[in-house]
Order: C-alpha cells, then structure tokens, then sequence
C-alpha cells in the first residue's frame, strides 16, 4: 500500500512540475485591455491556445503540456498592433510591461533565455542606431576633418558591436535563443561607405547574410517573414508607382528564390506576402504573386480557401472588375457586364430615406446628364417603390434600379455599402478606376 501511495505522490508531483505558466503584469493599468491570448508558433502562423481575464492588469496562463519550446505570443487586442513574444523553453516565463509600447519597455524576471534575448536586442539595437546614424550623417559632411571624425567614431562603435554580438553568440551556445541571437545579426562594413547608393546596395547584398531559411526554429516564429517583408518594402522604395512595383517585383523573386528546398516554409512566404501587399491593395503585385509563384506550389500546399478570402477581400479595390448584376429596365432584362454604350460608367448607391442623398443625387444628375461619354446606373436602396419611381421620372438619363431590401440587397451587400451615397466609377470594361467619396470629388475626376 506504502508502494502505491509513493508511486502515486510522484506522478502527482511530476504532473504539477510539468505544468508551466506565463505570468506577466501591464504597468501602468489600461481600461482598454481586458484580457490576454496565448498563442503558438507553428510555423509563420499563430495557434490559440487559450485566454484570461486581466485582473488589475496581472495575467497567468498555463501553458499546456506538451507543449513545444519555441516562439509564443501574448496579445492583448483585436487588431494585433501591439503583442508580446516570448521564447518558451518547459521553464516558466515571468513579464512586465506597458501595454501602450511593449517591445520598448518589456522586463522578464524569470527566464534565462528570455532575460538574455532581452539584454542582447537592447544593446545590440542601441549600437546598431549609433552605426546607423554615423553613416546617414556621413552622406552631408562637407569637410576632411568632419568626415575623419566621423570615421573614428564609426570604427569604435563598430568594434564594440562586434565585441558585443560575439559576447552574446558565446553566452547562448546550447541555448533555443542562439539561433535568433545569431539570425539577428546585422553586416556592417569595416568602414563607413561614401554614397547612399553604393550603401544601399551593400544593405540590400548582406541583408540575409546570418539567416538561416532552414533553421526551424526561426522557421516556428515570425522571424524570417518579419525579415522578408523588411527587405522587401523597406529597401524597394520609389516615389514612382511603376518603379516601385518593377523594386518589389525584383525583391519578391530574390526572397522566395533563397527557399526552394523546403515547399511549406516557401508556401508560408508566399501567403504572408499575399497578404501584406493585399492589405495596402496593391493588386498587381498580388496577381504577380499568384501566377508567378502560389499556382506554381504543389496542390497539397495550397491553401485555397485561404486564398479565395483574401482575393474577396479585395474585389471592390481599384483596379478590379466590379462585380457584375442585373435589373430590369422597361421591360427589359439588362446587367452591368452588357452595356456598352458608354467610355465610363458611374455606380450611385443611394436612398430616398437619406437626405444628404436627397441634396446630393439630383445636383449629380444635372451635372451628367448632359454628358454622353458616361454612363450612370443609380441603385436606390429602398424598402418599397414608392419614392424610387417618383425619383426614376426625374433620373431620365440614367439606368434606375430599384434595390428592395435596402442593405441587406444583394446588390448593397456584394459591394459592400454602409453608408449612401457610395460613388464607384469604372472605364468602358468595368472595372474600377476611382471610388470618390463626395460629388466634389466626382467633378474633380471627370475635370481632371
């Protein structure tokens, strides 16, 4: 009996030792967050875990059992704008910060590893701005004497950053956080470079010099596409659109042509670029990056579902075909995708319920009405036909569609519409060219 009672106080015990917990304080206090989210890394992608209520700003979270050691993230908002990470390695991870800016002001208390990561990107990163500074600066120095000042100032800095960068290197071997102390190493030239575009090119050549595509570790956090999307919006930059777009195109086949080997790390980069250049609606760039390189991935790693969200998320841009339907017109079944009697064509949802439509429709009906070079088709959300056929005689010259259900039309719903009235304008083919916000900027696109 003796023997079972040991054997059972020491899985008990190994139970509760193997459970281990994040715990962490936001200082000072902010109404505004009322709970954390554990997430995990697997890959570039963020798994839930689980989630609590704060409680005067303190947090704990159990970490799950099993539970592998990597990268994991804190969020504490919707909009993920501002999110702790953390490296977990089966030992308990102890947290202060302010909410309001956490990379900045981040202090572990526990953790080896993440006391030593911390101490390492805060003087690393104070080294690497004062290099940076010397060398922006160096661009505008006119004489000898200020240029071999700086030269001096430069080799210290550079001396110690390296110093430093060893020193960390050496004190995290055997460690899970050596493989990002190293990744995070930055090339800096023995001596400051005498042009901003020998510079540049010298930024853009080393830039992925220390990271390793196939270290999974990196590979289970946002490390290397945090990276990639540096080079590639970061070091591209033109104030030219085309320009930019030939930069990102470029940087695009340069990133994704270091990972061939590994075809769910490629997939990873594929989709985070998809969805970064989606989100500033830069559709070229995300057809580039369709045809030219998520078509080509092997169909086991597409993720299509995916992909069909985030290409519905961008219909309404411009640039886009608009989405096409269908009304009758006097007797006759017609729909945007067959007319072609205009070189522009202008969508007006509005609403006779609405009275800033009330003002503004009829002044834009008078101001295109005499213009034959467009097109204008009027959806008026309404919950009956009354009003909209009083409207239909005045709007002689436009195609008027009675939208019955109001918001919840299918018309209203696939493009989108909140408020009324909602410009879109489109050229002889449909699709999108501009989406003005006023009639004042209706009559600016027309001038222009």
């Amino acid at each position: 009996m003796l023997k079972k009672l040991i054997v059972l106080l020491f899985f008990i015990s190994y139970s509760v030792q193997s459970q281990h917990f994040v715990k962490g304080t936001m200082s000072p206090t902010n109404e505004k967050f009322s709970w954390v989210a554990l997430y995990q890394f697997v890959g570039s992608k963020q798994f839930f875990l689980k989630n609590v209520t704060l409680e005067n700003g303190k947090f704990s979270i159990e970490i799950p059992e099993n539970s592998a050691e990597g990268m994991y993230r804190l969020r504490y908002e919707m909009e993920n704008i501002n999110f702790v990470d953390f490296i977990f390695t089966n030992k308990n991870v102890e947290l202060e910060f302010d909410p309001s800016k956490p990379s900045e002001t981040i202090k572990f208390s526990t953790s080896e590893e993440n006391i030593l990561y911390s101490n390492y990107l805060n003087q690393t990163n104070e080294l690497k701005q004062q290099l940076n500074s010397i060398q922006y600066s160096y661009f505008n120095l006119q004489t000898e004497n200020e240029k071999n000042d700086a030269a001096k100032f430069y080799e210290i800095y550079f001396l110690k950053y390296v110093a430093v960068q060893e020193q960390f290197e050496e004190k995290s071997i055997g460690k899970l956080v050596n493989h990002f102390i190293k990744a995070s190493k930055k090339y800096y030239a023995q001596h400051l470079i005498e042009t901003p575009q020998v510079y540049l090119n010298s930024e853009k050549k080393h830039f992925f010099d220390f990271i390793n595509f196939s270290d999974k570790k990196l590979i289970n956090s946002t490390f290397i596409t945090q990276n990639v999307l540096d080079y590639v919006f970061y070091l591209n930059v033109s104030e030219d659109f085309e320009v930019q777009n030939i930069l990102h195109k470029n940087a695009i086949n340069e990133v994704l042509g270091k990972q061939t080997e590994n075809i769910k790390i490629k997939r990873d980069l594929i989709t985070t670029l998809l969805y970064a250049f989606a989100q500033n609606e830069n559709i070229t760039i995300v057809d580039f990056i369709l045809e030219n390189y998520y078509d080509k991935l092997p169909n086991e790693y597409k993720t299509d579902a995916d992909i069909d969200t985030l290409l519905e998320s961008l219909k309404l841009v411009v640039g886009r075909k608009a989405p096409d339907f269908s009304w009758e017109e006097n007797g006759t079944a017609k729909s945007l995708y067959e007319l072609n009697s205009a070189e522009t064509y202008m969508l007006v949802f509005w609403s006779t319920s609405c009275s800033h439509c009330l003002n503004e429709v009829p002044e834009l009906y008078e101001y295109t009405k005499d213009k034959t070079n467009i097109h204008v088709i009027d959806i008026a959300l309404e919950n009956d036909s009354l009003e909209f056929e009083k409207y239909t005689k005045i709007f002689k010259k436009w195609s008027n569609v009675l939208g019955l259900g109001k918001w919840e039309n299918n018309i209203a719903r696939n493009y989108e519409i909140v408020s009324t009235p909602t410009y879109f304008i489109l050229d002889a083919n449909k699709k999108m060219i501009a989406k003005p916000e006023f009639i004042e900027d209706v009559k600016a696109f027309f001038k222009d």
